[in-house]
């Protein structure tokens, strides 16, 4: 399923792009906003641009700002994203409630950086000027309003950015009132981007709510569930490389990366995709494929290998390998920009290796290729009862996660 969001350069005095704008679309042709939810708006943005992909390698590590609602200032989906790389976009209809305030006084104490969108200064919205890096002047605006705005930035020490800016007239005047950053069409109009995005369970979402709001639930409960949807598992990888901007880095496991990210931030990855991405189709068929295959990798490594961090590799290559089937080509490039250690890439791409052998007899017993099962049972000593004992357990474990779905749906 194809997702889609535009993006808007910011440009600075030297006409350099020193951050984009990201903002809800709804297809390839869509020119404008057309959603009537804002909170569903910018979560589908956020999860497009930055779960659904490499989000340094799409924006080459330049600042992001993203549109946030009211509610999603409040309920802390800002803190899902580093602070380093996200500018948090204030709309002009949000209100300064004792809530909302409360919110960015911690955001900014945290070091996010607010911007104020299309704001014009009134005595009601005032305070929201205590927090903020940048207010965003639509010069669309009445130039009553747009002085009156642009002399209290100047004199508070606000950056000042000019945006809907149309002709060399407007980057003049904009200029001559402080704005040092424009954006609009003068520049360059936004270009819409598109994602294929996996859809995680809405059953994962429920056991792992359950769990998350257990006091005695460890990170390896955590992890486990996470690691029983390949949909959540490709997502939360990405998260937690993303927040460590090392989209290289080598990852072993599902409870390496919740180690990494931590219990509060895993939850509160959970969570928002469950606001995204509930929906009542039930267990995934493809995501139980998956999950046989993960369990059916893990089996046979530990019956070739005697190292623990082995398993951990071939369970989630096991997992990822329908991802792959699913959603990707089978190119270079898709492997090598996944974030995963040279023994999951190399069991993706079925090369000769331990790894790849691996994958590749799982997938033939799946398909009946006997040739193919026989050679790897020959080339690893593994009996051809072994195998089938193997297989029998992956199914009824397989058939044991789908009862624990139902039961919990």
């Amino acid at each position: 399923m194809y997702s889609y969001y535009a993006r808007q350069p910011i440009y600075n005095l030297k006409n350099d792009t020193i951050a984009y704008e990201l903002l809800y679309r709804d297809s390839l042709e869509s020119t404008s906003y057309s959603f009537f939810n804002g909170d569903l708006a910018s979560a589908s943005v956020i999860n497009t641009a930055l779960f659904g992909g490499d989000p340094h390698a799409v924006f080459g590590g330049k600042k992001i700002y993203i549109n946030f609602t009211e509610k999603l200032i409040t309920n802390g989906i800002a803190y899902l994203l580093p602070a380093d790389s996200i500018v948090i976009e204030v709309l002009e209809d949000v209100r300064p409630t004792p809530e909302v305030m409360t919110a960015l006084d911690n955001l900014y104490r945290s070091g996010y950086k607010i911007a104020l969108d299309d704001y014009v200064v009134t005595d009601e919205n005032s305070e929201f000027l205590n927090y903020a890096y940048m207010v965003k002047i639509d010069f669309r605006e009445s130039r009553e309003n747009i002085e009156k705005t642009a002399a209290i930035c100047r004199k508070r020490r606000i950056f000042i950015l000019a945006e809907k800016v149309e002709t060399q007239e407007d980057i003049d005047y904009a200029k001559s009132l402080g704005a040092v950053f424009f954006q609009g069409y003068f520049y360059s109009k936004p270009i819409i981007v598109s994602n294929n995005n996996i859809t995680p369970m809405q059953s994962t979402f429920m056991r792992l709510a359950l769990k998350l709001n257990d006091p005695n639930t460890t990170l390896r409960d955590v992890s486990n569930i996470i690691q029983t949807d390949a949909a959540l598992t490709l997502k939360f990888l990405r998260l937690v490389n993303y927040i460590r901007f090392d989209w290289t880095d080598k990852i072993q496991s599902v409870h390496q990366a919740v180690i990494i990210a931590g219990i509060n931030k895993t939850k509160e990855f959970i969570l928002f995709n469950g606001l995204k991405e509930l929906n009542d189709t039930g267990v995934n068929e493809i995501i139980v494929t998956g999950f046989y295959r993960a369990d059916f990798c893990w089996q046979l490594a530990r019956a070739v290998s005697n190292d623990k961090n082995f398993y951990e590799e071939m369970y989630l290559c096991g997992l990822m390998s329908i991802v792959i089937d699913h959603q990707f080509s089978g190119s270079d490039d898709v492997y090598n920009n996944l974030p995963f250690t040279d023994n999951i890439r190399s069991g993706l791409k079925l090369e000769d290796t331990l790894a790849g052998d691996i994958l590749r007899a799982v997938l033939s017993y799946d398909k009946g290729d006997w040739e193919q099962v026989d050679s790897f049972a020959g080339k690893h000593g593994i009996s051809h009862d072994t195998m089938a004992r193997i297989s029998l357990e992956c199914v009824e474990h397989s058939n044991v996660v789908i009862k624990g779905f139902n039961l919990e749906n």
